[in-house]
């Protein structure tokens, strides 16, 4: 086998395509954030009430 002349140099170039940094904002903008908020509240205070404990002072 011949020997190569050149060494072999393997050269990776960004992509052309811009890469988002942020998620695409929910069309329905806050909204979705708010509700998903709202049923993790409800949810700590049905384990809390599940449990017996009463984290309101």
């Amino acid at each position: 086998m011949r020997q190569q002349t050149k060494p072999f140099i393997f050269e990776r170039k960004p992509s052309r395509k811009p890469k988002p940094d942020a998620l695409k904002p929910s069309i329905w903008g806050k909204l979705d954030t708010d509700i998903a908020q709202g049923l993790q509240d409800q949810r700590d205070m049905e384990e809390a009430a599940a449990t017996g404990g009463d984290d309101r002072a």
